[in-house]
């Protein structure tokens, strides 16, 4: 199995990072995901289906998802299957003075012959997703902040 954990401190609120872990249109600017959606209208709830593809990398085709832990502004995971892979995807929000502090972390096991891989692979993801969540860092904090209209 493949973990991976990194943590990044984002200067915008829990609430903006937990919504932008949510937002469907948001993850091709900062992952390797395309074409993210969510089964349903409404805003992910625990059990919401959804699916993607990756831009990048050897596994092609569609991925499922599942939201499966969801404790709003605080903790999001999914999981997520492919005939290749199983991977559990956890995103830990915690307040850090005015910002966030995001734990993006996981665990990935490869599928048949390729679980001989992880080894080699590990790295390499570890390495990706830490990237991923300075991505995100940088886009949020590129943002205009809103200003309260009170």
């Amino acid at each position: 199995m493949i973990h991976y954990s990194s943590e990044v401190t984002i200067s915008r609120p829990p609430h903006a990072v937990y919504e932008a872990l949510l937002d469907p249109d948001l993850y091709s600017k900062w992952t390797d995901m395309v074409d993210v959606s969510f089964d349903g209208a409404s805003e992910p709830r625990v059990g919401t289906r959804g699916r993607f593809r990756l831009s990048k990398g050897p596994i092609k085709g569609p991925f499922e998802m599942e939201v499966i832990e969801l404790e709003p502004d605080r903790h999001i995971a999914f999981q997520v299957t492919h005939p290749d892979l199983d991977w559990k995807a956890v995103s830990t929000l915690e307040p850090a003075g005015i910002g966030t502090r995001l734990t993006y972390a996981g665990d990935l096991r490869l599928r048949g012959w390729r679980r001989l891989l992880e080894p080699f692979v590990g790295r390499e993801v570890r390495r990706g997703e830490a990237a991923e969540a300075l991505r995100l860092k940088a886009l949020l904090e590129s943002a205009p902040v809103p200003v309260p209209t009170d």
